[in-house]
C-alpha cells in the first residue's frame, strides 16, 4: 500500500529518531508493515494494527505494543499508537495516510478521544491540499 505522510507525522517521526533508536526502528517496522501488507495488517490474527471505531472516517491505529510480527520486542513502554487513515487515490487504488502518533501510557483508551479530533482535522487538511486524495468514510457516518 501507499503511505504517505502528513507533515506534523514527519517532524515526529524524525525527533524520535534523534531521541531513540530502537523506538523509532520498531515504529519504522510497523510502518514497513503497513505498506508490504495494506488492509491485511488489521486482520484479527495479527497485533500490529487496528481499527479507531470512534473515528466517521476508516481510521486505524499502529500498535508499538504490544510484540507483535513487526516489533517482536516491544514488551514495554511507551504504549505508541500511530493513526492513519485509508483512503481513495485518484486512479481509484488506497493510499494509508499517516497522520499522528503519541503514547497512550498514561491516558490508556483516553488517548483516542484526545486525539481524534486533531486527527481528523488533520485528516481533512491533508486532502484538501491533496486534491487527488479523499477520505473514506464509514458507512453510516455520511
Amino acid at each position: 500500500m501507499d503511505l504517505r505522510y502528513h507533515p506534523l507525522f514527519e517532524r515526529w517521526l524524525l525527533a524520535l529518531a534523534e531521541a531513540d533508536e530502537e523506538i523509532f526502528g520498531e515504529v519504522m517496522a510497523l510502518l514497513t508493515a503497513l505498506e508490504t501488507h495494506g488492509r491485511d495488517l488489521d486482520d484479527e490474527r495479527r497485533e500490529e494494527s487496528h481499527p479507531v471505531v470512534t473515528s466517521r472516517y476508516d481510521m486505524h491505529a499502529l500498535r508499538r505494543t504490544p510484540p507483535s510480527e513487526a516489533a517482536p520486542y516491544a514488551d514495554r513502554p511507551p504504549v505508541l499508537r500511530v493513526l492513519y487513515a485509508i483512503c481513495r487515490a485518484s486512479d481509484g487504488g488506497e493510499v494509508a495516510v499517516v497522520l499522528l502518533a503519541g503514547d497512550k501510557t498514561v491516558l490508556g483508551n483516553n488517548w483516542y478521544p484526545a486525539n481524534l479530533t486533531e486527527v481528523e482535522a488533520r485528516l481533512d487538511n491533508y486532502c484538501r491540499q491533496h486534491p487527488g486524495t479523499s477520505p473514506t468514510v464509514k458507512r453510516g457516518n455520511r
